[in-house]
Protein backbone atom coordinates (compact mmCIF):
# COMPACT_ATOMS: atom_id res chain seq x y z
CA UNK A 1 0.00 0.00 0.00
CA UNK A 2 1.20 3.37 -0.67
CA UNK A 3 2.08 6.35 1.12
CA UNK A 4 -0.35 8.47 -0.10
CA UNK A 5 -3.22 5.19 0.38
CA UNK A 6 -2.19 5.62 3.97
CA UNK A 7 -2.31 9.24 4.10
CA UNK A 8 -6.16 9.07 2.82
CA UNK A 9 -6.53 5.75 5.11
CA UNK A 10 -5.72 7.68 7.90
CA UNK A 11 -7.88 10.65 7.26
CA UNK A 12 -10.78 9.04 6.84
CA UNK A 13 -10.33 6.99 10.05
CA UNK A 14 -9.67 9.91 11.77
CA UNK A 15 -12.93 12.03 10.17
CA UNK A 16 -15.21 9.04 10.79
CA UNK A 17 -13.62 9.09 14.31
CA UNK A 18 -14.49 12.44 14.64
CA UNK A 19 -17.78 12.41 13.48
CA UNK A 20 -18.53 9.37 15.36
CA UNK A 21 -17.37 11.06 18.80
CA UNK A 22 -19.13 14.41 17.74
CA UNK A 23 -22.38 12.59 16.56
CA UNK A 24 -22.74 10.39 19.62
CA UNK A 25 -21.62 13.05 22.25
CA UNK A 26 -24.88 13.82 23.74
CA UNK A 27 -26.04 10.75 24.73
CA UNK A 28 -25.34 9.82 27.65
CA UNK A 29 -21.51 11.52 27.78
CA UNK A 30 -21.39 10.15 32.02
CA UNK A 31 -19.45 11.09 34.32
CA UNK A 32 -20.56 14.51 32.55
CA UNK A 33 -18.22 17.35 34.09
CA UNK A 34 -20.14 20.52 35.45
CA UNK A 35 -18.91 23.51 36.98
CA UNK A 36 -21.13 26.59 38.27
CA UNK A 37 -21.14 29.78 35.46
CA UNK A 38 -22.05 33.03 35.68
CA UNK A 39 -24.70 33.75 38.73
CA UNK A 40 -27.02 37.30 38.26
CA UNK A 41 -26.90 38.90 41.71
CA UNK A 42 -30.85 39.76 41.17
CA UNK A 43 -31.02 36.15 42.17
CA UNK A 44 -29.76 36.56 45.83
CA UNK A 45 -28.24 33.32 45.83
CA UNK A 46 -24.36 32.40 45.84
CA UNK A 47 -22.40 30.07 44.31
CA UNK A 48 -21.39 28.34 47.33
CA UNK A 49 -25.83 27.80 48.09
CA UNK A 50 -26.22 27.06 43.95
CA UNK A 51 -24.08 24.28 44.39
CA UNK A 52 -25.96 22.92 47.55
CA UNK A 53 -28.95 22.77 45.24
CA UNK A 54 -27.02 21.24 41.92
CA UNK A 55 -25.66 18.20 44.13
CA UNK A 56 -29.29 17.89 45.60
CA UNK A 57 -30.53 17.52 41.46
CA UNK A 58 -26.99 15.29 40.56
CA UNK A 59 -28.24 13.39 43.54
CA UNK A 60 -31.63 12.84 41.99
CA UNK A 61 -30.35 10.78 39.11
CA UNK A 62 -27.40 9.47 40.55
CA UNK A 63 -29.13 7.74 44.07
CA UNK A 64 -31.99 6.45 41.40
CA UNK A 65 -29.33 4.40 38.76
CA UNK A 66 -26.89 3.80 41.22
CA UNK A 67 -24.19 5.13 38.78
CA UNK A 68 -21.73 8.25 39.02
CA UNK A 69 -23.29 10.40 36.25
CA UNK A 70 -22.41 14.16 37.32
CA UNK A 71 -19.32 15.34 38.53
CA UNK A 72 -18.09 19.12 39.29
CA UNK A 73 -14.92 20.29 37.50
CA UNK A 74 -13.63 24.02 37.50
CA UNK A 75 -11.99 23.00 34.39
CA UNK A 76 -14.66 21.94 32.24
CA UNK A 77 -16.71 24.35 29.39
CA UNK A 78 -20.01 22.68 30.63
CA UNK A 79 -21.41 25.82 32.73
CA UNK A 80 -24.70 26.03 35.10
CA UNK A 81 -25.75 29.59 34.37
CA UNK A 82 -28.22 31.56 36.19
CA UNK A 83 -29.51 34.21 33.99
CA UNK A 84 -32.11 36.97 35.41
CA UNK A 85 -34.80 38.24 32.78
CA UNK A 86 -38.61 38.81 32.87
CA UNK A 87 -39.48 35.17 33.95
CA UNK A 88 -37.61 35.72 37.54
CA UNK A 89 -39.54 38.87 37.97
CA UNK A 90 -42.78 37.65 37.03
CA UNK A 91 -41.80 34.76 40.02
CA UNK A 92 -41.12 37.53 41.98
CA UNK A 93 -44.32 38.49 40.92
CA UNK A 94 -46.00 36.02 41.98
CA UNK A 95 -44.41 35.03 45.19
CA UNK A 96 -45.18 39.02 46.59
CA UNK A 97 -48.91 38.41 45.73
CA UNK A 98 -48.96 34.44 46.98
CA UNK A 99 -47.08 36.40 50.35
CA UNK A 100 -49.94 39.14 50.40
CA UNK A 101 -52.62 36.33 49.68
CA UNK A 102 -51.32 34.27 52.58
CA UNK A 103 -51.86 37.49 54.82
CA UNK A 104 -54.85 38.54 53.70
CA UNK A 105 -56.45 35.11 54.69
CA UNK A 106 -54.59 34.82 57.94
CA UNK A 107 -56.26 38.37 58.20
CA UNK A 108 -59.46 36.47 57.26
CA UNK A 109 -58.89 33.53 60.21
CA UNK A 110 -58.32 35.81 62.78
CA UNK A 111 -61.30 38.12 62.25
CA UNK A 112 -63.30 34.66 61.88
CA UNK A 113 -62.13 33.75 65.04
CA UNK A 114 -62.85 36.50 66.89
CA UNK A 115 -66.16 36.88 65.85
CA UNK A 116 -66.67 33.21 66.62
CA UNK A 117 -65.49 33.85 70.09
CA UNK A 118 -67.29 36.88 70.31
CA UNK A 119 -70.64 35.17 69.23
CA UNK A 120 -69.84 32.54 72.29
CA UNK A 121 -69.50 35.49 74.80
CA UNK A 122 -73.12 36.72 73.16
CA UNK A 123 -74.80 33.67 73.71
CA UNK A 124 -73.61 32.67 77.16
CA UNK A 125 -73.77 36.57 78.89
CA UNK A 126 -77.40 36.70 76.83
CA UNK A 127 -78.19 33.17 78.26
CA UNK A 128 -77.27 34.56 82.02
CA UNK A 129 -79.65 37.62 81.55
CA UNK A 130 -82.67 35.96 80.27
CA UNK A 131 -82.23 33.63 83.46
CA UNK A 132 -81.86 36.89 85.57
CA UNK A 133 -84.22 38.84 83.75
CA UNK A 134 -86.69 36.12 84.66
CA UNK A 135 -85.90 35.55 87.84
CA UNK A 136 -86.04 39.61 88.64
CA UNK A 137 -89.55 39.34 87.09
CA UNK A 138 -90.76 36.95 89.11
CA UNK A 139 -89.28 38.84 92.48
CA UNK A 140 -91.00 42.00 91.15
CA UNK A 141 -94.23 40.78 90.83
CA UNK A 142 -93.90 38.86 94.19
CA UNK A 143 -92.96 42.12 95.87
CA UNK A 144 -95.43 44.13 94.14
CA UNK A 145 -98.19 41.63 94.81
CA UNK A 146 -96.91 41.52 98.62
CA UNK A 147 -97.10 45.45 98.80
CA UNK A 148 -100.77 45.39 97.24
CA UNK A 149 -101.80 43.00 99.84
CA UNK A 150 -100.54 44.94 102.89
CA UNK A 151 -102.12 48.33 101.30
CA UNK A 152 -105.43 47.11 100.99
CA UNK A 153 -105.09 46.33 105.08
CA UNK A 154 -103.75 49.95 105.32
CA UNK A 155 -100.11 49.83 105.64
CA UNK A 156 -97.44 46.68 106.70
CA UNK A 157 -96.27 46.26 110.09
CA UNK A 158 -92.77 47.85 110.89
CA UNK A 159 -90.51 44.32 110.55
CA UNK A 160 -92.38 43.72 107.72
CA UNK A 161 -92.05 47.38 105.71
CA UNK A 162 -88.26 46.89 107.24
CA UNK A 163 -88.03 43.59 104.80
CA UNK A 164 -90.18 44.76 101.96
CA UNK A 165 -87.91 48.01 102.03
CA UNK A 166 -84.64 45.87 101.83
CA UNK A 167 -86.39 44.00 99.14
CA UNK A 168 -87.10 47.04 97.06
CA UNK A 169 -83.75 48.02 96.90
CA UNK A 170 -81.75 44.43 96.23
CA UNK A 171 -84.29 45.02 93.42
CA UNK A 172 -83.15 48.50 92.38
CA UNK A 173 -79.43 47.08 92.29
CA UNK A 174 -80.68 44.29 90.44
CA UNK A 175 -82.44 45.98 88.00
CA UNK A 176 -79.26 48.72 87.25
CA UNK A 177 -76.97 45.24 86.85
CA UNK A 178 -79.65 43.76 84.11
CA UNK A 179 -79.19 47.36 82.59
CA UNK A 180 -75.51 47.15 82.80
CA UNK A 181 -75.75 43.74 81.22
CA UNK A 182 -78.58 44.58 78.59
CA UNK A 183 -75.92 47.52 77.56
CA UNK A 184 -72.90 45.11 77.11
CA UNK A 185 -74.83 43.06 75.32
CA UNK A 186 -76.02 45.71 73.00
CA UNK A 187 -72.25 47.18 72.61
CA UNK A 188 -71.02 43.03 71.97
CA UNK A 189 -73.49 42.78 69.08
CA UNK A 190 -72.50 45.86 67.82
CA UNK A 191 -68.83 44.83 67.78
CA UNK A 192 -69.89 41.51 65.99
CA UNK A 193 -72.01 43.43 63.67
CA UNK A 194 -68.94 45.46 62.86
CA UNK A 195 -66.34 42.65 62.72
CA UNK A 196 -68.71 40.81 59.98
CA UNK A 197 -69.26 43.55 58.36
CA UNK A 198 -65.10 43.97 57.78
CA UNK A 199 -64.85 40.05 57.72
CA UNK A 200 -66.87 40.04 54.62
CA UNK A 201 -65.08 43.18 52.57
CA UNK A 202 -61.84 40.95 53.67
CA UNK A 203 -63.26 37.74 52.03
CA UNK A 204 -64.50 39.60 48.98
CA UNK A 205 -61.14 41.49 48.51
CA UNK A 206 -59.41 37.72 49.42
CA UNK A 207 -61.45 36.19 46.58
CA UNK A 208 -60.86 38.99 44.05
CA UNK A 209 -57.43 38.79 44.35
CA UNK A 210 -57.28 34.79 44.63
CA UNK A 211 -59.26 35.30 40.86
CA UNK A 212 -56.38 37.71 39.88
CA UNK A 213 -54.00 35.20 41.14
CA UNK A 214 -55.22 32.61 39.27
CA UNK A 215 -55.66 34.46 36.31
CA UNK A 216 -51.78 35.07 36.25
CA UNK A 217 -50.38 32.27 37.88
CA UNK A 218 -53.04 29.43 38.12
CA UNK A 219 -52.39 27.26 34.82
CA UNK A 220 -49.84 24.79 33.91
CA UNK A 221 -46.28 26.31 32.63
CA UNK A 222 -44.00 24.82 30.01
CA UNK A 223 -40.63 24.02 31.59
CA UNK A 224 -39.36 27.48 30.71
CA UNK A 225 -37.75 27.77 34.22
CA UNK A 226 -34.54 26.69 32.63
CA UNK A 227 -33.31 25.10 29.85
CA UNK A 228 -30.24 22.87 28.31
CA UNK A 229 -27.96 24.11 25.17
CA UNK A 230 -25.38 22.92 23.74
CA UNK A 231 -23.24 21.81 27.27
CA UNK A 232 -24.83 24.59 29.01
CA UNK A 233 -27.70 24.21 31.29
CA UNK A 234 -29.36 28.06 32.19
CA UNK A 235 -31.93 28.83 34.92
CA UNK A 236 -33.73 31.33 34.74
CA UNK A 237 -36.89 31.08 37.43
CA UNK A 238 -37.32 29.56 40.62
CA UNK A 239 -38.91 30.53 43.81
CA UNK A 240 -38.03 28.20 46.17
CA UNK A 241 -35.00 25.23 46.48
CA UNK A 242 -37.62 22.49 45.55
CA UNK A 243 -37.84 24.09 42.54
CA UNK A 244 -34.73 25.19 41.90
CA UNK A 245 -33.96 21.25 42.55
CA UNK A 246 -36.31 20.02 40.36
CA UNK A 247 -35.85 22.57 37.24
CA UNK A 248 -31.83 21.57 37.53
CA UNK A 249 -32.67 18.02 37.59
CA UNK A 250 -34.63 18.06 34.57
CA UNK A 251 -31.93 19.82 32.95
CA UNK A 252 -29.37 17.58 33.67
CA UNK A 253 -31.73 14.61 32.60
CA UNK A 254 -31.71 16.58 28.95
CA UNK A 255 -27.84 16.67 29.24
CA UNK A 256 -27.78 13.18 29.75
CA UNK A 257 -29.93 13.21 26.51
CA UNK A 258 -33.02 12.28 27.11
CA UNK A 259 -36.27 13.90 26.04
CA UNK A 260 -39.76 14.77 27.39
CA UNK A 261 -41.72 11.40 28.82
CA UNK A 262 -45.35 11.15 29.19
CA UNK A 263 -46.40 11.25 32.76
CA UNK A 264 -47.55 14.67 34.77
CA UNK A 265 -45.36 13.14 37.61
CA UNK A 266 -42.41 12.22 35.63
CA UNK A 267 -39.06 14.73 36.19
CA UNK A 268 -38.91 14.83 32.35
CA UNK A 269 -42.70 15.67 31.60
CA UNK A 270 -42.09 18.28 29.53
CA UNK A 271 -44.71 20.53 31.98
CA UNK A 272 -43.25 21.93 35.34
CA UNK A 273 -45.98 20.04 37.98
CA UNK A 274 -46.06 20.69 41.81
CA UNK A 275 -42.61 22.69 43.41
CA UNK A 276 -43.60 22.25 46.97
CA UNK A 277 -41.27 19.08 46.58
CA UNK A 278 -38.65 17.30 44.60
CA UNK A 279 -40.27 14.79 42.43
CA UNK A 280 -38.83 11.12 42.30
CA UNK A 281 -37.74 9.36 39.06
CA UNK A 282 -40.95 7.70 37.67
CA UNK A 283 -40.96 4.85 35.48
CA UNK A 284 -40.79 6.98 32.78
CA UNK A 285 -37.93 9.13 33.48
CA UNK A 286 -35.80 5.07 34.38
CA UNK A 287 -37.05 3.56 31.21
CA UNK A 288 -36.04 6.74 29.13
CA UNK A 289 -32.97 6.80 31.19
CA UNK A 290 -31.70 3.41 30.63
CA UNK A 291 -32.97 3.18 27.15
CA UNK A 292 -29.99 5.98 26.60
CA UNK A 293 -27.74 4.74 29.36
CA UNK A 294 -27.88 1.33 29.56
CA UNK A 295 -27.54 -0.38 32.76
CA UNK A 296 -23.84 0.43 33.02
CA UNK A 297 -21.17 1.89 30.73
CA UNK A 298 -20.92 0.59 27.39
CA UNK A 299 -17.81 0.02 25.52
CA UNK A 300 -18.63 3.46 23.36
CA UNK A 301 -19.31 5.82 26.71
CA UNK A 302 -15.92 4.55 28.22
CA UNK A 303 -13.95 5.76 25.17
CA UNK A 304 -16.19 9.02 24.73
CA UNK A 305 -15.28 9.37 28.71
CA UNK A 306 -11.59 8.85 28.10
CA UNK A 307 -11.43 11.23 24.98
CA UNK A 308 -13.60 13.73 26.89
CA UNK A 309 -11.11 13.81 29.74
CA UNK A 310 -8.38 14.14 27.36
CA UNK A 311 -9.38 17.34 25.94
CA UNK A 312 -10.45 18.73 28.94
CA UNK A 313 -7.04 18.63 30.04
CA UNK A 314 -5.23 20.05 26.99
Amino acid sequence: MGKPYLIALLMALVTASVYWYKSTETMCPAPLSYRIGDIDSSFGISKEEALVQVKAAEALWEDSVNRDLFTYDERTDFTIDFVFDERQEDANTEENLREELDEKRAENDSVLETVESLQEDFKELSASYEARSDEYEERLNKYNAEVNRYNDRGGAPPDVFKKLDSERASLNREAEKLSDTATQLNDLAAKINKLSERGNLLVDSYNREVNQYNNEFGFSKEFTQGDYKKRHIQIYKFSSNAELVTVLAHEFGHSLGLDHVAGESSLMYYLLGDTSKVPNLSSEDLAAYYEICGTKETVGQAVHRIIRDFLIKF
